[in-house]
């Protein structure tokens, strides 16, 4: 199974708590700053700001050819560190760390992931899903800076 191993970061306009905040309420389903590139919905009764929260994430959720795949929570620091456990299309971890910088805040995204399912496999020749999955992550980068702009 081809492995994906990604690392996205970008400047976002705000204080590490705001940033944390708004990426939660995406995940949890709250807002839809990502669309149409990403649409998420909160999957347990858990609060998403607690760890063994689980979210789902479709990826072009307008799209027939469209994956999706579960993340749940494994280990939070409010408005620090966000580490999480993927299934689905995917299978491995992602990590998100957000770090205050000149009155705004750098954050860092990692996908450290293997393809799962024979389709996603047989295309793995063809697809760069580590370039796709970081043209996704600019998206939302710059969709979360529109977001908090407009706050």
């Amino acid at each position: 199974m081809p492995r994906i191993d990604a690392m996205n970061e970008a400047i976002i306009v705000g204080q590490p708590m705001e940033v944390y905040k708004a990426l939660l309420n995406e995940v949890s389903g709250v807002t839809n700053w990502w669309m149409p590139y990403m649409a998420f919905k909160l999957k347990v009764d858990i609060p998403i700001d607690h760890e063994g929260a689980v979210y789902e994430a479709t990826i072009s959720p307008t799209s027939r050819m469209n994956a999706k795949f579960s993340a749940k929570m494994t280990k939070i620091v409010e408005a620090k560190l966000i580490e999480e456990e993927v299934t689905g299309s995917f299978i491995g971890t992602g990590s998100w760390t957000f770090e205050p910088t000149d009155g705004k805040t750098k954050t860092q995204h990692r996908f450290n992931a293997r393809t799962n399912g024979v389709l996603y496999s047989l295309f793995s020749p063809f697809v760069d899903y580590k370039k796709n999955h970081s043209d996704i992550m600019e998206k939302g980068f710059k969709a979360l800076n529109s977001h908090l702009s407009k706050k």
